[in-house]
């Protein structure tokens, strides 16, 4: 029983020995979760409702709102709504967890200082940072981050790809002398031109600027002597020490979801939380192997289903699915995203995503269900890519569903 109240205090004992008894790091998170969602089902529900009849800065602010709330318990029973859109159910929650990824991702179309979409994080994909902006600090837009973040993971949805290994190093609490910083996760090119003058061998050149930037910094003056040093310490400060008070505030934000004792006790669900963007990507082949396809003798008219023996079924079903199969096999990374959104809510692909022919006018979605309908009308694959690319574009607004 001594263990319990470093995880929580409704998490039981069994709970507890499975999720750190399990050997897939999927498996523990999702048991995890599971036990401390069950654990506050009885808490007062959070309910996150967004019009998507706003414009994007509105929608922005009501989403940073919603998670800006100080002593909430990110456990409770989370209900979503989208006003201005049909959709009800599962299919809005998970659609809501992808869209506060996605913001988080993209930028937020709020002005937080002289942008008309703000980033929290910057840099280069697999090598993001904190962003050195005071404003953002100010506005505990860290902690917002990792409030979304956590809260993203407790109800399975998407992670937050691409984060730089050097800050989850220190996140997680790892040493400043064994930090992985590179080049790369240095997003200022200006420092990032001093560091790689100083590492080399060739003359100092702009040496005035590099001395400004090393007295700003509390650091020596660069010299033949020193500059391989300098150029270490000069990286260090600008991802690291620059950014530590909003790491801090990050590590807050993120804790208070209740992640942290998983975070501690199973590493290896780090890697799972903060991917690496390029292990993040959909491919055709992970989207194919969920898909439960139609049977080549069953086509519904009108949510109805009509068990027909005819040879015109037969082709239709076959014909639409083999376009449909096509266009995940030759779809971009982003084309596949927007597809899964579409069909399912988020872009994490689901064990069972299931196809329907029908007769209709444009794809559909019912998310709720992870059904695809599509029509049986197509005889040419350019116009079912055409009226697919269309439906799918409106994923990050609404559902487009009927």
């Amino acid at each position: 029983m001594e263990e319990r109240e470093d995880i929580t205090t409704s998490t039981t004992c069994g709970a507890v020995s499975e999720w750190r008894a399990v050997s897939d790091p999927k498996q523990a998170g999702w048991l995890f979760s599971q036990d401390l969602l069950h654990s506050n089902r009885n808490s007062i529900n959070l309910f996150l409702s967004v019009d998507i009849r706003q414009d994007k800065e509105e929608q922005d602010q009501t989403l940073i709102k919603f998670y800006k709330r100080d002593n909430v318990q990110w456990t409770s029973p989370l209900r979503c709504k989208l006003l201005g859109d049909v959709a009800s159910g599962s299919g809005v929650d998970r659609h809501m967890m992808s869209t506060v990824i996605f913001k988080l991702m993209s930028g937020f179309h709020i002005n937080l200082g002289n942008a008309a979409i703000t980033k929290v994080f910057e840099g280069e994909p697999d090598h993001l940072i904190p962003s050195v902006s005071e404003s953002l600090l100010d506005n505990n837009m860290f902690a917002v981050a990792g409030r979304m973040i956590g809260h993203s993971f407790l109800h399975h949805g998407p992670s937050f790809p691409g984060l730089s290994p050097a800050i989850i190093h220190i996140l997680f609490g790892g040493s400043l002398e064994t930090t992985p910083v590179t080049i790369r996760d240095c997003p200022d090119l200006d420092i990032r031109d001093a560091v790689k003058m100083l590492d080399g061998d060739a003359e100092l050149n702009e040496f005035d600027a590099i001395h400004q930037l090393s007295l700003s910094w509390d650091l020596p003056a660069p010299n033949a002597t020193n500059r391989k040093w300098l150029s270490k310490k000069l990286l260090l400060h600008a991802v690291i020490e620059q950014t530590r008070r909003q790491i801090n505030q990050f590590r807050k934000g993120l804790k208070e979801t209740g992640l942290w004792p998983l975070l501690v006790h199973r590493r290896d669900i780090i890697p799972i939380l903060f991917p690496r963007e390029s292990e993040a990507q959909v491919t055709p082949q992970m989207v194919l192997d969920c898909i439960t396809w139609p049977t080549s003798r069953t086509v519904f008219f009108e949510s109805y289903k009509v068990e027909d023996d005819g040879e015109s079924n037969v082709m239709d079903v076959c014909r639409v699915s083999g376009y449909l199969k096509t266009f995940i096999e030759n779809a971009s990374p982003a084309e596949l995203k927007s597809l899964i959104k579409f069909w399912i809510g988020w872009e994490v692909p689901a064990t069972e995503m299931k196809v329907e022919i029908v007769e209709a006018t444009l794809p559909t979605a019912s998310t709720c269900f992870e059904k695809l309908r599509l029509p049986r009308h197509y005889k040419a694959y350019k116009a079912f890519r055409q009226d697919l690319c269309a439906c799918i574009s409106t994923s990050y607004s609404g559902f487009g569903c009927a």
